[in-house]
């Protein structure tokens, strides 16, 4: 298949079919998403977004099962082309249910970015990624602004997900605004991190690594499994005052076992006290009110 619209189109939902995305070895043998791409395919589409609604559909990636940057690739076309261009702030949008997604890498950067930009949004229902790259705000107007995301997982209390040796986000392009690499939303159930990555570099001390908006974002729990959330502050960037910030009454907890944040000796788990009560950290040498006994961090 020429694109990844065509090859999502010809697929059948519940059947298992599988998309396999054949990388090059270099950047330059990326699939691309455009408007144009997305309009060839069906001539109703008015701008670039990836819908990727049926269930039980897979993209699997054929090449080095790199954590960061695998050269089985979807970027926008190389050169100028502007988030204007595409259309939507939307990257990548996955509604459908039941589908695996690995060894890929995601790159949401333009030549000219917007605001409010999300590489990856699931509204779907217990998908499962696995060493997936997803890389979101990585153009300079996208990273300073506060509405944009890596990833965006729920929407109606759909949730349910696993990651799985994901790396989400990115510290090439440094980010200057109280932005996330990870939204919860619409009372999210259940998602699941395993040895996953969060990296960032940030130009001020108000980005985030998660974020929950709105009250009842998620319901029972969100749990990081041996994730590490690097701030590169050892490569000039800006210490933090907190990973995560979550509204009062959230819906549910976040699980912290055996996680590290890197970087940044004077933040905390959470922003403010309404955070850190809806956060449970569990792991290394019990510390009061930091680590140890799935204890409220303090």
């Amino acid at each position: 298949m020429a694109t990844l619209y065509q090859a999502h189109a010809k697929m059948t939902s519940g059947n298992n079919d599988v998309c396999v995305l054949i990388g090059n070895g270099a950047a330059g043998g990326s699939a691309r998403l455009s408007a144009a791409l997305a309009t060839s395919i069906d001539s109703t589409a008015t701008v670039g977004t990836l819908l990727w609604t049926k269930n039980a559909c897979h993209l699997i990636g054929t090449g080095a099962p790199t954590m960061v940057g695998q050269r089985a690739r979807i970027a926008p076309p190389s050169g100028t082309y502007t988030v204007t261009t595409f259309g939507a702030a939307a990257f990548i949008t996955v509604s459908g249910a039941g589908c695996i997604f690995s060894n890929i890498s995601v790159f949401n950067g333009f030549s000219t970015g917007g605001a409010a930009q999300i590489a990856w949004t699931d509204t779907g229902q217990r998908n499962y990624y696995e060493n997936m790259n997803i890389y979101g705000m990585a153009d300079t107007t996208s990273a300073a602004d506060a509405g944009s995301r890596s990833l965006k997982i729920g929407s109606g209390g759909n949730g349910e997900h696993t990651f799985v040796n994901c790396v989400i986000g990115g510290d090439t392009v440094t980010r200057g605004a109280a932005n996330a690499s990870l939204e919860f939303a619409g009372a999210t159930p259940r998602n699941t991190f395993k040895g996953c990555v969060f990296p960032m570099s940030a130009s001020a001390a108000t980005p985030l690594f998660g974020i929950g908006t709105g009250a009842g974002c998620v319901d029972r729990y969100q749990l990081f499994d041996n994730c590490i959330f690097i701030n590169a502050m050892d490569s000039g960037a800006t210490a933090l005052t907190g990973a995560f910030t979550l509204p009062a009454s959230a819906g549910g907890s976040l699980v912290m076992k055996n996680c590290s944040l890197v970087g940044d000796g004077s933040a905390n788990w959470g922003t403010d006290a309404t955070t850190l009560a809806q956060m449970y950290v569990d792991g290394a040498a019990p510390t009061a009110g930091t680590s140890g006994l799935a204890v409220n961090p303090t």
